[in-house]
């Protein structure tokens, strides 16, 4: 099993606290790989840990995220709303899935999470990213 996901910085917003959030969710996905890779034992223990550590702070993160394009009208907000409330009812649905204590599912896991989590940096947050860049610059 290999361990899919690194910060790049073609993934950075410009905004450095969103930015860092990033980071700190990329961490938490390491954190899960680690324990999808690490002593079958201590399995079931660290996924439960690790995963509630990535609820939490994806719910934090999503809601600063979802705050700041609201104070500058990103007209894509629902959209993009929706795209959270998925995330979070798809990682709810898989996390119930992992009760058996298989580590090969907590790897399909890691993999739509990192997966997930780069492609929306890389497309989504870019989107608002560059709308509130340039409504700043122009004053608008």
């Amino acid at each position: 099993m290999l361990n899919l996901f690194k910060w790049e910085d073609s993934l950075s917003t410009g905004f450095e606290d969103v930015d860092l959030q990033h980071k700190k969710l990329i961490s938490i996905i390491d954190d899960v790989y680690s324990c999808v890779t690490g002593p079958k034992e201590s399995y079931s223990l660290s996924i439960s840990k690790d995963l509630k550590r990535l609820t939490d702070y994806t719910q934090y993160h999503f809601s600063e995220e979802e705050a700041l394009m609201r104070r500058n009208s990103f007209p894509r907000y629902e959209g993009h709303k929706k795209e959270h409330d998925g995330f979070i009812a798809r990682v709810a649905s898989q996390v119930k899935a992992l009760g058996d204590g298989n580590p090969d599912d907590g790897y399909q896991l890691y993999r739509f999470l990192g997966s997930w989590l780069l492609a929306h940096i890389a497309k989504s947050d870019h989107e608002w990213a560059s709308y509130i860049s340039g409504k700043n610059k122009t004053g608008a």
